[in-house]
């Protein structure tokens, strides 16, 4: 999907899901320097009342990325910024991940231009994981 495509105010859904495992997260926080113990240690994270250790919410924002570039939207784009990002729901091993994306705003330029778009990221049961706005 290219830049004359979005329009605003359209959503986009991913279509298929994306699958959590331990082993990405043990390396999206080893390669980021994040090997903190609530990421990497299931004992540690249930001692903090957790169900299992926890995912980085960066791998959350690359994954929805990712979905909604399988599912065409904005696949040849460069992120310029990220605003209004919380999350909601803790993401464990084993969950699997669906994404959506609204567009708010784009700004013509020579090749394209910049789109903004509100976005959410569900679990498997429906819970909104995360949300944001993107440029």
């Amino acid at each position: 999907m290219f830049f004359e495509e979005v329009e605003i105010g359209k959503g986009y859904k991913s279509t298929v899901t994306k699958p959590i495992t331990g082993t990405e997260i043990d390396l999206v926080a080893q390669i980021s320097g994040m090997d903190l113990p609530g990421f990497l240690d299931s004992e540690f994270a249930k001692s903090k009342g957790f169900k299992d250790r926890v995912t980085p919410g960066v791998h959350i924002i690359a994954s929805m990325m990712g979905l909604m570039a399988k599912h065409g939207f904005l696949a040849d784009a460069i992120w310029m910024s990220a605003t209004d990002i919380a999350f909601k729901t803790p993401v464990f091993p084993g969950d699997r991940l669906s994404a959506e994306v609204e567009v708010v705003s784009k700004k013509e330029g020579k090749r394209g231009g910049p789109v903004t778009y509100a976005w959410t990221v569900k679990n498997q049961e429906g819970k909104l994981v995360a949300q944001g706005v993107n440029t």
